[in-house]
């Protein structure tokens, strides 16, 4: 953090112990006095301004007056960045103003806000960092893009996207997961990627209903599935067609991984929307490897 005491002169004693009182609390802080010729001062006000990431003014009688005061807190609004008032007399701004800025009557006020601040603003400046990186490669900070990025396998996008704040639980714009999308594009490190932030395992995509397990099955990604087992997923949930992960191992007679599900507990005898069953599927078109399967670990 990177913090801009400004006052005026009358505020010099209030300033001294808001300096010391910034000191105790380990924040670096620059002190600006400023009088009636603030705006010819080199280098330029604004610039100091747009440099730090906390500007606190110290409140004084001058300082209502100040047309300083008022350029700042138009300054601050419209860069987002926080404006802080210090001293007894900080809520006594004009309306117009004071809805915008943070008061600080005293030293308690001003350990528990940077407090806060030293847990919230690196987390603020790592999305904004985030954001910069993503648009020098190139890359629009939106939903399309970032389900582009999962579509090419762009690791390293899909990073800078969940640091940016994105939601590991985003949905496209079909609401399909994240984690659905992956599976389906076969991108196993995105997978993880995405599992590491807390995505949800068993979130059903809008489109058919199907989960990333049943995706990875279905794309035939044996190894995404693997991991998702291992993370807990939920082996028996249902697409849209009433079919489980290991009817659709069954359909591809694909015996790998029919086991796998199998000794993650998948039910043979639950039906899809046709009435059938794994076990069913398994017995009519005659696959004798995946009937043998069924019978060693089939409850």
């Amino acid at each position: 953090m990177k913090v801009m005491v400004l006052y005026g002169k009358d505020g010099e004693r209030e300033m001294s112990v808001l300096g010391r009182e910034l000191k105790r609390n380990k924040i670096k802080s620059q002190m600006r006095l400023l009088g009636n010729d603030w705006h010819t001062e080199k280098p330029l006000f604004s610039r100091q301004l747009g440099s730090a990431t906390h500007i606190v003014v110290v409140f004084s009688r001058s300082t209502a007056r100040s047309s300083w005061f008022a350029y700042t807190a138009g300054f601050t609004l419209g860069k987002g960045l926080p404006l802080l008032v210090w001293g007894a007399n900080a809520g006594k701004t004009e309306p117009v103003f004071s809805k915008h800025l943070i008061p600080l009557y005293n030293e308690a006020d001003l350990s528990a806000y940077f407090s806060k601040e030293k847990v919230r603003w690196p987390l603020t400046a790592a999305c904004k960092e985030a954001k910069l990186a993503l648009l020098e490669q190139g890359i629009p900070v939106t939903v399309e893009a970032l389900e582009n990025c999962i579509n090419e396998g762009k690791v390293t996008a899909v990073e800078l996207f969940l640091q940016a704040g994105f939601s590991p639980d985003t949905r496209d714009g079909t609401g399909v997961p994240l984690l659905c999308l992956a599976a389906r594009a076969g991108s196993r490190n995105i997978v993880t990627l995405l599992l590491k932030a807390g995505a949800q395992i068993n979130q059903q995509a809008f489109d058919r209903e199907s989960t990333a397990l049943i995706d990875s099955v279905s794309g035939k990604h044996n190894d995404i599935m693997a991991d998702l087992l291992a993370a807990g997923a939920d082996v028996n949930l249902k697409n849209k067609n009433g079919q489980t992960a290991i009817i659709i191992a069954v359909s591809y007679n694909d015996a790998v991984c029919t086991e796998m599900l199998l000794k993650a507990g998948a039910k043979v005898d639950e039906p899809d929307s046709l009435g059938a069953s794994a076990r069913k599927y398994a017995d009519l078109f005659k696959q004798s490897a995946i009937l043998e399967l069924i019978n060693k670990y089939a409850c």
